[in-house]
C-alpha cells in the first residue's frame, strides 16, 4: 500500500513581464515587501544554501536545485518559524514562469515532497495565495496588500 503525499498547486497570472516576476521572487527589495517581511539569503546557485531572513529571525532554510531565470526556480523549505514547523522534513518549492502574452506572466507554484499532512503542510496550505496575491500585487501597482487578520492567511511565511 502507498500513501501520497500531498501536494499544493497555485497558479496566478500577474500583468508584468517573466523578467520582472523572477525580480520580484528573487531579489530581496521585492520580497521584504510582499513576503511577510522576508529576504531570501543566496547566491542562488544550484546547490548553494538560502535563509528567509526576517530582521535577524530565520524564517525558512533550504537548498537551491534548480536556478533557471525567468523560467524556473526550485529549492528545499524547512519552515523554522515556530517549534511546530521545525520538526517536519523539508519540503520542495517550484516556481515555473510563461509568458502569457500582453505583458502578462502565469506563475504556478508547486510546494510538494511533504512527509503527509504535517503542521509545514497545513500552515503553508492557505498562505502561499496570500503570498502569491501580494506578489502580484505589489508587481502590478507599487503597492502591496493590507496585512491579513490574525487568521485570514495561514502562516506561510
Amino acid at each position: 500500500m502507498t500513501t501520497e503525499k500531498p501536494v499544493q498547486v497555485y497558479q496566478i497570472f500577474i500583468k508584468a513581464p517573466p523578467e520582472r516576476v523572477w525580480q520580484g521572487l528573487t531579489l530581496p527589495e521585492f520580497t521584504q515587501r510582499y513576503f511577510h517581511g522576508s529576504a531570501f539569503e543566496t547566491d542562488w546557485r544550484p546547490g548553494s544554501t538560502y535563509r528567509s531572513m526576517a530582521g535577524d529571525v530565520v524564517m525558512v532554510e533550504g537548498r537551491v536545485l534548480e536556478y533557471d531565470p525567468p523560467r524556473r526556480l526550485v529549492y528545499t523549505w524547512r519552515a523554522l518559524w515556530d517549534p511546530e514547523v521545525t520538526k517536519d522534513k523539508e519540503s520542495r518549492v517550484t516556481c515555473e514562469l510563461e509568458d502569457a502574452g500582453g505583458g502578462m506572466t502565469r506563475l504556478t507554484l508547486v510546494h510538494d515532497e511533504f512527509e503527509g499532512e504535517t503542521e509545514t503542510y497545513k500552515q503553508t496550505a492557505g498562505g502561499w495565495m496570500w503570498v502569491l496575491s501580494n506578489l502580484k500585487t505589489l508587481l502590478e501597482t507599487g503597492d502591496t496588500l493590507p496585512a491579513p487578520s490574525q487568521g485570514a492567511a495561514a502562516s506561510t511565511r
